[in-house]
């Protein structure tokens, strides 16, 4: 009697094994009953930046790509912070995945910090070849990868423009006083203080109220980021001066990156590769759009004189030599930068 009963439990554990061994796997790749695979993506921009447009695009495509193993949560509108605090959180891991300007990625990877260097980059051509198909590009993956980043693409953000509520622009005499709103930064205040404007750091989300009040009498943001958060409201003279590109990066934490599996990696990569394409289309259509419809409403918007953008570059060297101001930054990047500029 006993081996009878052996024999008919041995046989129940063993017909039992396979659906145990089923239930605790974990489908890492599309089409499984397994658990799903969820991606916490964030960014400080809203609903209506293209960013956002293209975040939705993008998600979609990794679910359709995964067969719906791979599942993009889109957690835009700062609710992960400041740039800086998304991209220390996805350094640190406690987010996966961030879309941000390198001027906010800077304060977490100080090495890329050349890249934001006034009047540096000043025209698209120079941002498709230095950036996307050149040595700038090579650069910043280097430095971000070597601080537990993975970038999986590079992308337009906007070129800063200097607008303010007081005269047209065409010289650096004309700035002369002007109380001008920059970045946190010593290089934009350098720059500014460089062509004789009274330059004035604070956040972002101060400087509405602070050009209303008349706190500062202009700013220096590109026509997306201000017609979106109605700057142009405030100020009516704009110069498209082009005194900065600040690129988008979109990064991954690399340790996470390398706990994917390789199916899950080309998923990835090749629908970000697209999603960055994709926000370069509609950013620069938006540039186009929005300073139609600022000048719609009155603002002045004029080209660079020949004066100005030659007081600019003369500002703008001035900056590039402060080693106190390129201490922290890549020093072969800075090196080859003076260089080409004749400057070494």
């Amino acid at each position: 009697m006993k081996k009878i009963l052996t024999v008919l439990l041995s046989v129940v554990l063993i017909g039992a094994m396979p659906l145990a061994f089923t239930g605790c796997g974990k489908s890492t790749s599309g089409g499984g009953d397994g658990e799903k695979l969820v991606i916490h993506f964030g960014s400080t921009q809203g609903t209506t930046h293209a960013w956002y447009k293209a975040a939705e695009k993008f998600a979609k495509a990794v679910e359709e790509e995964s067969n719906g193993s791979i599942e993009i949560s889109i957690e835009f509108g700062g609710v992960n912070g400041s740039d800086k605090d998304h991209a220390e959180a996805v350094q640190n891991g406690s987010l996966d995945m961030y879309l941000g300007s390198t001027v906010g990625a800077d304060a977490v990877v100080s090495k890329m910090g050349f890249v934001n260097l006034p009047y540096f980059i000043n025209s698209y051509e120079q941002v498709d070849d230095l950036i996307y198909d050149g040595w700038v590009g090579e650069t910043i993956k280097k430095d971000m990868e070597g601080e537990g980043f993975k970038l999986l693409g590079l992308t337009d953000c906007d070129f800063r423009w200097i607008s303010n509520s007081k005269r047209e622009i065409k010289s650096g005499a004309d700035m002369k006083g002007m109380k001008i709103r920059t970045p946190e930064s010593k290089m934009f205040l350098s720059f500014f203080e460089n062509l004789g404007a009274t330059p004035t750091s604070m956040a972002f989300t101060e400087l509405p109220s602070a050009l209303q009040q008349g706190t500062v009498d202009g700013q220096d943001n590109g026509p997306v980021l201000s017609y979106t958060n109605g700057l142009h409201q405030f100020n009516k003279y704009w110069v498209k001066s082009n005194h900065s590109f600040a690129a988008a990066v979109l990064v991954f934490n690399a340790d996470k990156w390398d706990s994917l599996t390789e199916e899950q990696q080309e998923i990835l990569q090749k629908c970000s590769t697209d999603m960055c394409d994709n926000i370069i289309t509609l950013i620069r259509k938006d540039v186009e759009d929005m300073t139609k419809k600022m000048e719609k409403e009155g603002c002045e918007v004029i080209e660079v004189s020949d004066q100005l953008d030659k007081d600019m570059r003369d500002a703008a060297y001035k900056v590039w030599q402060d080693k106190e101001i390129t201490a922290n930054f890549d020093q072969d990047a800075v090196e080859k930068i003076l260089k080409d500029a004749g400057l070494k």
